[in-house]
């Protein structure tokens, strides 16, 4: 089953294209994450998120994703539920991605429970596996397999419709695959001109795997002049469209979901209007070719398995 582009059929999603990633189960290819800015959100910062994710809801987004490792699952699950009762909207309506990385303790089952009470969610569409390693590299104590396998239970539990990773190289979901009884849906991994990891596209798509990019906008934080001045501005110019807007299209047109924020509602405004237009086959090239000349990670860039991926 190879995860399929469509078009969403809610009109309460906001007509926002989407990933089929079970034939009962489809993403919104653009989602609000609220990992980096607010990470750890507390006080006057969480408050922040809370009025961001509200924010982000009222735009159109209706694909939320959010962490364990964020440490920001209460002020997160405050703003849902806000939107929620203004709005009078079905939990149903909405996308929630949770990730786990604590695999060895307290555990994927924990974790995800914990994750839910703190956000008072009922479940997670969508569930991650943050990484295949620790932070600084090192490896689990427990194998892949048995984080799998425990990543498994929450489906059988109701407590997740669906299953995946983020930041697996193909030899980490090689040790799972054969064995899964669940298959992962979903590779969420940090995905821009600059880190285009084409041969991962391939052999995701290949066995069913939706990839959805983190950062796709790091090209505009970063020293990246001579590709957003050179050819992402081009294109830019020639469409009418922001860097931005370019920078999304060019990782949904390559074959990715992606992942953005903003605490700017008029930035997420911009974002979502990134589906009013496409790119052509020599806008794509270009910036292919233009990123492709420098390879730059913004994160998890202190782990050694990284080192030339």
């Amino acid at each position: 089953f190879l995860p399929v582009l469509v078009v969403i059929a809610a009109a309460d999603m906001a007509r926002m294209p989407t990933l089929r990633l079970l034939p009962n189960l489809e993403m919104p290819i653009m989602g609000f994450g609220v990992g980096t800015a607010w990470f750890r959100a507390s006080g006057e910062k969480a408050e922040q998120l809370k009025n961001s994710v509200v924010a982000a809801l009222d735009a159109g987004f209706r694909h939320l994703d959010d962490a364990e490792m964020y440490g920001n699952e209460t002020p997160f699950g405050d703003g849902v539920h806000e939107w929620l009762a203004r709005t009078g909207t079905d939990r149903r309506q909405l996308f929630i991605t949770g990730k786990v990385y604590s695999c060895d303790e307290p555990g994927p089952a924990a974790v995800c429970r914990a994750s839910l009470a703190a956000s008072r969610l009922p479940y997670y569409d969508l569930y991650l596996v943050h990484s295949p390693f620790q932070r600084g590299g090192e490896p689990f104590r427990k194998s892949l397999l048995d984080i799998w396998r425990e990543v498994e239970t929450l489906v059988d539990d109701g407590l997740v419709k669906a299953v995946g990773v983020s930041n697996w190289r193909i030899e980490d979901l090689n040790a799972v695959m054969d064995s899964a009884r669940i298959k992962p849906v979903c590779n969420q991994v940090e995905a821009h001109p600059h880190l285009q990891q084409p041969a991962l596209v391939e052999w995701c798509t290949a066995h069913g795997i939706a990839v959805t990019a983190y950062s796709p906008l790091a090209p505009l934080r970063a020293d990246c002049g001579p590709l957003v001045d050179g050819a992402v501005a081009e294109v830019a110019k020639k469409h009418g469209k922001t860097t931005g807007q370019v920078l999304l299209r060019w990782s949904m047109q390559t074959g990715r979901g992606v992942i953005t924020t903003s605490s700017r509602a008029e930035r997420m405004q911009e974002y979502l209007d990134s589906f009013s237009f496409q790119l052509d086959k020599a806008d794509v090239d270009l910036i292919s070719k233009a990123g492709s000349v420098k390879h730059m990670r913004m994160f998890w860039s202190e782990c050694p398995q990284f080192a030339k991926l």
